[in-house]
């Protein structure tokens, strides 16, 4: 395999330097290993002597990098030996078929505070309907183990204790064999009911615990099902969107951009008609797919000759492409841009509450310089503004 087939961008300084051709001895050595080493037993014996072969080429070549090579070859060779499957190359319908054998991943979330002292007490109630003696107490074990009941009272309170300390613990796996326990004897005191009301006792029939230790063992099972995971839409791009110069053909779609933010605050992002195109200042667009995202774009500071070198900027980002840092990337390329064209500071002025926007500034450079009071005017209510500012050239005194 030939070293352009590999190289997915430009070559560097270090790349593009002359360097000695490989001999057809080298590429013949190295297709020869590769194939040997793919093809699984008895390949990994032939791979290794073309490797040795390739590294003796290599080192005659250049010396310098043959112990790295050499090293990187006999790593790979020794893995794939052990296991040949891995040279293996997974085709995407294998891939998408195996992602569907995979079971979906599953949350646990256990009990609260609530369903543990809702168990506890019924736990206790079960022990007092089992135990109704006036002189034993379900919390007193030693009198149980001496009247005899302690072996049914390690059986009453055998779930609660199982599910108490997987809460501890933080084990749904106990909490679950606990609930088991519960539903379990949920099922015998509604037998007990059972015979007790066909007995005629209605009462005694509706005070038997099978209610309360079905509630636990709800409670105490812990909530299983897929994990919710954030959707990622299918078109979502790998890439950072491209930020290039408008052209006379995007108008429309970064009129379009502004429009939308003079919609929701026609006072703070109202401009002058065209004055984001004056050929003194960079208008850049960020595109992704074909389509403008967001635009940047710098205007003049002030009509007086002093100022000629100062500049407002301004950056507008689509709704859907929010939160993706497209206005930092615009940012960023906008002071070079800015700065080429001889502007040597930008400068803006964001609403005092905009603390996300003014930290986004600090992280690009920019400082805060002061505070203008009662400044902007916003739905009939005067506001402050924090202005902000960098000097994009390092030569300005």
């Amino acid at each position: 395999m030939s070293q352009e087939a590999h190289r997915t961008r430009p070559p560097t300084e270090e790349e593009s330097s002359p360097t000695p051709t490989a001999p057809p001895r080298v590429k013949r050595s190295w297709q020869e290993a590769e194939a040997a080493l793919l093809a699984g037993p008895p390949g990994p014996a032939s791979a290794q002597r073309g490797w040795r072969e390739v590294d003796t080429d290599l080192g005659e070549l250049a010396p310098e990098r043959a112990l790295a090579e050499r090293a990187w070859r006999k790593a790979e060779a020794a893995l794939l030996a052990r296991s040949p499957a891995l040279a293996r190359v997974t085709t995407p319908e294998e891939e998408k078929a195996r992602e569907g054998r995979r079971p979906p991943p599953r949350s646990r979330q256990g009990a609260g505070v609530g369903s543990t002292v809702f168990l506890l007490l019924t736990g206790l109630y079960q022990l007092r309907r089992l135990m109704p003696l006036a002189d034993v107490a379900p919390w007193d074990f030693s009198a149980l183990f001496a009247k005899g009941y302690g072996t049914l009272a390690l059986l009453v309170l055998f779930p609660t204790l199982m599910a108490l300390w997987g809460i501890i613990r933080g084990d749904p796996t106990r909490q679950e064999k606990g609930s088991m326990w519960l539903l379990f004897q949920s099922v015998c005191w509604a037998v007990v009911g059972l015979v007790v009301l066909f007995q005629g006792e209605f009462v005694a029939a509706l005070l038997m615990p099978w209610h309360l230790t079905l509630v636990s063992a709800i409670l105490m099972t812990p909530t299983t099902g897929p994990r919710e995971e954030a959707p990622v839409p299918p078109s979502a791009p790998l890439q950072p969107p491209t930020v290039r110069p408008a052209a006379p053909e995007d108008r429309a779609a970064v009129a379009s951009l502004q429009s939308t933010a003079v919609a929701r605050r026609p006072s703070l992002f109202a401009l002058e008609p065209g004055a984001e195109w004056d050929e003194r200042h960079p208008v850049l667009v960020a595109e992704e797919d074909g389509r403008v995202i967001g635009c940047a774009s710098t205007s003049a500071y002030s009509l007086r000759e002093c100022y000629a070198g100062v500049a407002d900027f301004h950056v507008f980002v689509a709704k859907e492409a929010r939160g993706r840092n497209v206005d930092t990337l615009l940012l960023e390329s906008l002071m070079k841009a800015a700065e080429a064209r001889g502007i040597h500071k930008l400068t803006t002025c964001v609403l005092a509450g905009n603390t996300h926007a003014l930290e986004r500034f600090e992280k690009l450079g920019f400082t805060r310089v002061g505070v203008h009071a009662k400044h902007a005017e916003l739905n009939g209510t005067r506001h402050d503004v924090v202005v902000v500012e960098k000097v994009l050239s390092a030569s300005v005194r």
